[in-house]
């Protein structure tokens, strides 16, 4: 199929991604960009190969499209008994798609429109990107203002508990001190009690007046 095709003698970048399970390989045509030198065609195989690249996946570069077409033969001979069988799961394996996929080479017109079309989305990025600043710095600015009220009601709240405590310590004052004046009060308001003191003698007593004692004071 590689002989007959042009996937490999192509002036353009060329993939070929054949298929056939579990094997999944890639072919690259990359042009020389002369006419004297051949393309030179890269494969990625997606399995390892114990004789040429053991530990995993790995890309191959080929001098020519014989190299190539080669490599592929071997990767995927199968035997022709299992071609021709009749079960359908022995058949599949010598079944394989291949899908290629080329370089879009673009027209002068179809350059500008494209040049045009990434013109029209910088602009609309930048006009977004520029939205979004707006909006970022609207918002700074509003954070920092709320931010800016809650440090204010902050400092209101600080000071009436502040308030608060001092009108609490003078209230606690005031009861110390009322209770104080009506300790004095309640004294200055107790009654005196007199009593005349009688000195005793055996016999009559005397009837000698003698000084009165305040028994509020003993």
């Amino acid at each position: 199929m590689l002989k007959q095709s042009s996937v490999l003698r192509d002036d353009t970048y060329t993939v070929a991604i054949i298929t056939r399970p579990p094997e999944i390989v890639a072919l690259f045509n990359i042009p020389s960009g002369d006419t004297e030198i051949p393309n030179i065609p890269i494969l990625f195989d997606s399995h390892p190969r114990p004789h040429l690249h053991p530990k995993g996946a790995a890309f191959i570069n080929f001098l020519d499209e014989e190299g190539a077409i080669e490599y592929l033969s071997s990767l995927f001979q199968t035997d022709k008994a299992l071609v021709e069988s009749q079960t359908w799961d022995a058949s599949l394996l010598g079944q394989y798609t291949a899908h290629i996929l080329k370089l879009k080479v673009w027209t002068e017109a179809e350059n500008e429109r494209a040049f045009c079309q990434a013109n029209i989305r910088i602009l609309m990025e930048q006009a977004s990107l520029r939205e979004a600043t707006s909006r970022e710095e609207a918002l700074s600015a509003e954070v920092a203002s709320l931010r800016g009220q809650v440090a204010l009601q902050q400092q209101q709240i600080d000071r009436a508990m502040a308030e608060e405590m001092a009108a609490r310590d003078e209230l606690q004052s005031l009861r110390h001190e009322v209770a104080q004046l009506k300790g004095a009060a309640s004294r200055e308001q107790r009654p005196r009690l007199w009593s005349e003191v009688v000195p005793w003698t055996s016999g009559t007593p005397s009837r000698t007046p003698s000084k009165y004692v305040d028994l509020a004071h003993l």
